[in-house]
């Protein structure tokens, strides 16, 4: 175990030129807002490196007013430093998220009774595909983002979402425990993907490392959705229904706090998951952690 830690050590270590190679290591914004041209993991890197090289920058402005970042060449130069603000900038929209879903009544957290989730087993992740924000103040902006999203929840005592037909050719969602073709199931579980858009109200400190809360409403459509069951004594689940009546468009309110590249992000539905309620009335909510990168 040892040895393992040590290799991946070493392997981090000879990773980090490699990432503090680009050529902007700073963004010189009085405000932090800039860009957020680097995340957590390039900055770390970036810092090390200058650290073992004794390396400073700072931002020189021309009499054209064109800037170029140089590095010390001397510590009386230091006086040459010039700070800007652009308008522009996503501010603390997270890249990436991984939170734990919930199908609630309209009080969230409280859990829809009818419609039984497996304690625990409720997941979503979401990674953003586009950024974009405008900064009003030092302290205030607005953010939006593209994120492609996946959710997926279980469902408790081997119950699972199945259509059953009604004779006159039409057919109903519902739940179900009934086995499929002599074969138990031991859960059943509901998946679905999402194109989500935020538009967020951030607040923030001055600096970009320091803390920050978010909230706004966000649109959402879901699309390839799926009923799944997992048998008794079999690993792989079996796909029993494909498009679960789920209502396409979402309407959310989402919310976010953290400080610098981190933080909790909540998200609740104000209509539910099915269209016109069937098979139940009920709301997601998800709460996680994201960061940037």
């Amino acid at each position: 175990m040892g040895k393992k830690i040590l290799v991946a050590a070493i392997a981090a270590l000879v990773a980090m030129p490699t990432l503090a190679q680009s050529e902007k290591h700073y963004e010189y914004d009085e405000y932090g807002k800039v860009g957020r041209s680097e995340g957590w993991a390039r900055r770390f890197a970036h810092n090390f490196v200058d650290g073992l090289m004794g390396a400073e920058y700072y931002e020189e402005v021309d009499k054209d007013g064109k800037r170029t970042e140089k590095k010390y060449d001397d510590a009386n130069n230091k006086g040459n430093v010039s700070k800007s603000y652009r308008h522009y900038g996503p501010g603390h929209t997270p890249d990436l998220y991984f939170g734990v879903n919930l199908l609630c009544t309209d009080r969230p957290p409280v859990l829809t009774e009818g419609l039984p989730q497996k304690t625990g087993k409720g997941f979503e992740f979401g990674i953003a595909l586009g950024q974009w924000g405008y900064h009003m103040t030092k302290n205030i902006g607005i953010n939006t983002a593209f994120y492609l999203t996946r959710s997926r929840y279980w469902l408790d005592n081997g119950l699972y979402l199945n259509y059953n037909p009604n004779g006159d050719g039409t057919r109903t969602l519902t739940l179900s425990n009934a086995q499929i073709d002599g074969k138990e199931v031991k859960q059943g579980y509901l998946r679905y993907w999402s194109i989500r858009v935020p538009l967020c109200l951030e607040i923030s400190s001055a600096s970009r490392r320091g803390p920050f809360i978010a909230i706004g409403p966000e649109l959402e459509y879901r699309f390839a959705d799926v009923s799944k069951v997992d048998y008794y004594g079999q690993k792989k689940g079996e796909k029993i229904v494909k498009g679960t009546n789920l209502n396409p468009l979402g309407l959310n309110a989402v919310a976010r706090v953290g400080i610098s590249d981190f933080g909790i992000i909540a998200r609740y539905s104000f209509n539910s998951l099915f269209n016109n309620d069937e098979p139940f009335k009920t709301y997601p909510f998800m709460i996680g952690l994201s960061t940037s990168f």
